[in-house]
């Protein structure tokens, strides 16, 4: 406590009110329960799982070809293949992101296809 002599008197300045709404603020706060993994962590896997499968039909298919071309032995056509699947799969990509969302943008679409 602080003292304070002022023109009304001697008297000891007390702590402030607080107000109802910073008491109700103070009260319990709702404590988050934390889950085992996030979303993050848990898409990361499925990517990472989904990964290690197509290394593993990638190791089995250069494995067959080493194993029947003898000595000759080329990546050259697993990287064309590769390479095609990757084209193929962005030009899927792009027809469903390049599609018009808005109604209008659709009718118009149809319009031009009966003309």
């Amino acid at each position: 406590f602080s003292s304070c002599t002022m023109a009304q008197g001697n008297h000891k300045l007390g702590k402030a009110k607080k107000s109802g709404g910073s008491q109700k603020k103070k009260g319990g706060k709702a404590v988050k329960q934390k889950r085992k993994g996030s979303t993050k962590i848990e898409n990361n896997r499925a990517l990472i799982a989904t990964t290690k499968a197509i290394n593993k039909k990638n190791e089995r298919l250069v494995a067959a070809k080493a194993l029947n071309s003898g000595t000759n032995f080329f990546l050259k056509d697993i990287a064309e293949r590769g390479k095609s699947e990757g084209q193929r799969q962005n030009a899927a990509r792009d027809k469903k992101q390049n599609k018009p969302t808005k109604l209008s943008e659709r009718l118009n679409v149809r319009l031009n296809k009966l003309r």
